[in-house]
């Protein structure tokens, strides 16, 4: 019986979702905001109970998760959220009217050379950030991979990270986000004026970007920039369509480097090893968390009732619950006892249920497809530049931590605040802002 429904809800909700994507005006092989979160969301909230239904994953077995009936749980869950995701959709578009301008390559504008002007002065701030954080660490985590031995990471991973002393995200802000938007907004220029100005411009940003992304020895942002590359350069040459035949090299490439990734940095003894590694950490790691969710509440917490959403400033009273540390530190106390701080992030339903329970899943899925729609509908009216390109695909990266962590993070993020800020900065500053209007450009001064 519960096989039955598994593979009922396993096959037939992807279909439904693609219906949906259709009622909404998206594509599945659309480069768009929309679009690519429900990819991602299938992705790493779905496709990954299969083997840990069947018990396919030993890594995850021996980890706990071990009850069919609690992993069916897990399926019906995203399934429901997903579906109720892409119905807050195209209820924001079809009933509210927040329709996208469509994308045209033929579109993109050239940039004033006040605006490459500023581009080298933020460029040059991110080195300068990234030299101030190196000097705050003791051991970079990359070089001990090289120099000495791969089971000392983990330690020096979580000092470049969750325990680093100091405001952390402001670095990882300047260093890994700004760095990322400058890469792809580059990557535009060069592919739009192959000249060597452009290429330096590019190689210098693209060298950056990857340091930045392996120094902690971490493989997805690595492959996530890639990707952003990819989804880069889809928009430029292909109107945002993404084209199979280079699709599956690609693909095929991003798999190969996380293969060899996992060989160097995590210890693998064969290339098997390292590729099914890779396949359980994408698929079954961002959504095995949810299992212990649904164990530890409220059978060991009572629901939180908002208490893990941000509180900026102190306003107030009380003091954001740290859900995935805790519940990381209650499924792994020994982790926790080595001082390595841990974290159990999961699908964005994850933070819906411990706070609200079974109930708060079709709601908060409501509202962030709802609030998905209308940023979606925001970014389609600027101008198409090599900067706006640039952010929408950073902002397509960002809203992929949907499928793999908590949404209350949405509704005050310092990192798609600050990114506004720049880009609205940076397409000022030459005096107007365009707007984009029914293929139409409008210049608000």
């Amino acid at each position: 019986m519960l096989d039955i429904l598994f593979w009922s809800l396993f096959i037939l909700v992807p279909i439904f979702a693609l219906v949906q994507l259709r009622v909404a005006g998206e594509r599945v092989n659309q480069v768009g905001l929309v679009s690519m979160t429900t990819v991602f969301l299938l992705m790493f909230s779905f496709v990954g109970t299969l083997p840990l239904f069947y018990f396919l994953d030993d890594y995850r077995y021996d980890n706990g998760v071990q009850d069919q009936f609690l992993v069916l749980q897990v399926l019906f869950y995203s399934s429901v959220n997903i579906i109720i995701f892409l119905c807050g959709v195209i209820f924001a578009r079809k009933v509210l009217g927040f329709r996208p301008v469509p994308f045209f390559s033929h579109e993109i504008r050239y940039l004033s050379v006040l605006q490459k002007a500023l581009l080298i002065i933020i460029y040059a701030f991110c080195v300068f950030v990234l030299f101030i954080y190196l000097k705050k660490i003791d051991k970079v985590a990359i070089i001990i991979a090289i120099t000495e031995s791969v089971s000392s990471l983990q330690e020096y991973r979580s000092d470049m990270g969750n325990s680093f002393q100091g405001n952390y995200h402001w670095y990882k802000l300047v260093m890994r986000d700004v760095g990322s938007l400058l890469t792809f907004a580059s990557f535009v220029l060069w592919l739009n004026r192959k000249n060597l100005t452009t290429f330096i411009a590019f190689s210098a940003t693209l060298g950056y970007s990857v340091f930045v992304a392996i120094m902690a020895t971490q493989k997805s942002p690595l492959a996530w920039l890639l990707i952003g590359l990819f989804m880069t350069y889809v928009l430029v040459r292909n109107n945002g369509l993404i084209p199979i035949r280079k699709l599956i090299p690609f693909v095929f490439a991003i798999i190969s480097l996380l293969v060899v990734t996992y060989i160097f940095f995590m210890g693998s003894d064969s290339v098997g090893s390292a590729l099914w590694s890779v396949f359980s950490r994408a698929f079954s790691g961002s959504i095995s968390p949810a299992y212990f969710y649904l164990e530890f509440f409220p059978a060991h917490q009572d629901y939180l009732l908002g208490r893990t959403f941000p509180n900026p400033g102190g306003l107030m009273p009380y003091e954001p619950y740290q859900y995935t540390i805790e519940v990381m530190n209650w499924r792994f106390p020994s982790l926790a006892s080595s001082g390595v701080v841990g974290t159990a992030p999961t699908v964005f339903w994850g933070e819906a249920y411990a706070n609200f329970g079974p109930v708060g899943i079709p709601i908060v899925a409501f509202i962030m497809g709802g609030v998905t729609a209308v940023t979606s509908y925001l970014i389609s009216k600027i101008e198409i530049n090599p900067i706006s390109i640039g952010f929408v695909v950073w902002l397509i990266l960002k809203f992929r931590e949907l499928a793999v962590s908590g949404f209350s993070a949405y509704f005050y993020n310092v990192y798609i605040i600050s990114l506004v800020l720049i880009v609205f900065v940076i397409l000022s500053v030459r005096g107007c802002f365009r707007i984009r209007r029914n293929n139409m450009n409008l210049s608000v001064q």
